[in-house]
């Protein structure tokens, strides 16, 4: 008898093994959280879809379904980071922009957009794409601009620039610039979700500092420097101040 039960707890404890070992696979980890989702248990899918984040397993699903789980949970700051967080990835999925603008008009503190106008264009302009995306496209017309070129040159020398070269290259330099300026925007536009309920905003990099006013949950920010454990911010109406590292979620 005692040795029956040897054998039942040793099949317990590979079979316990081999569900963890499953679990540690991102897919399989993917599923259930889908499966504790589904069933209601948002604090569990929750801990599972950041597990796979902080495995460095991202993915526009693994965001978005996150970002539902903190939805539900009532975390909001949470739940606009990681729609943030999957926008980068599908700038153009209408599901993610859904949810982020309905998780972001419930934000209760409203800051107007005071830059100009061609800034919120460009910036809103290079938003819609990944940085894939067009360097795939400069790509694919350098490789057509001197293809054409080099056809040119070689087989047809006294061929004159045509409207139709002239175009291509249009286009091509254009992509450069689309694809430099989206460059440019990622090295230098470092964006944040403050995540803490009126959190407050200081004139220095310190709690000595004076508070200069306080932002709610949710609010995007953009980070200036950092001076330790603290960040300069900026809001779009031109505001600034020094804010805590832990109350802010980098985009």
């Amino acid at each position: 008898m005692r040795t029956f039960f040897r054998f039942l707890g040793f099949l317990l404890l590979v079979g316990a093994n081999a569900s963890a070992a499953e679990i540690e696979n991102p897919s399989a980890m993917f599923r259930e959280a889908n499966r504790a989702y589904r069933e209601g248990d948002y604090r569990r899918a929750t801990r599972l879809y950041q597990s796979l984040v902080d495995k460095q397993w991202n993915s526009a699903d693994v965001f978005y379904n996150l970002a539902n789980a903190h939805f539900r949970e009532k975390h909001l700051g949470l739940a606009i980071l990681n729609y943030e967080k999957a926008k980068r990835f599908r700038p153009r999925d209408r599901d993610v922009r859904a949810n982020l603008a309905y998780a972001t008009g419930l934000i209760e503190y409203r800051v107007e957009d005071k830059r100009n106008w061609y800034v919120r264009t460009v910036n809103t302009f290079l938003a819609s794409f990944t940085r894939e995306e067009l360097g795939v496209l400069t790509l694919g017309l350098g490789l057509v601009f001197w293809g054409v070129w080099g056809f040119c040159l070689y087989l047809r020398p006294g061929l004159s620039w045509g409207w139709g070269r002239k175009t291509l290259l249009g286009f091509f330099l254009f992509s450069v610039f689309l694809w430099v300026s989206k460059e440019i925007q990622l090295a230098t536009l470092r964006e944040a979700i403050i995540l803490k309920s009126q959190a407050a905003v200081r004139y220095g990099p310190s709690h000595k500092d004076q508070v200069a006013f306080r932002l709610g949950e949710g609010i995007k920010i953009r980070i200036k420097k950092k001076s330790g454990d603290w960040s300069w911010i900026v809001l779009k109406n031109g505001e600034s101040g020094w804010m805590l590292d832990e109350e802010i979620g980098g985009v």
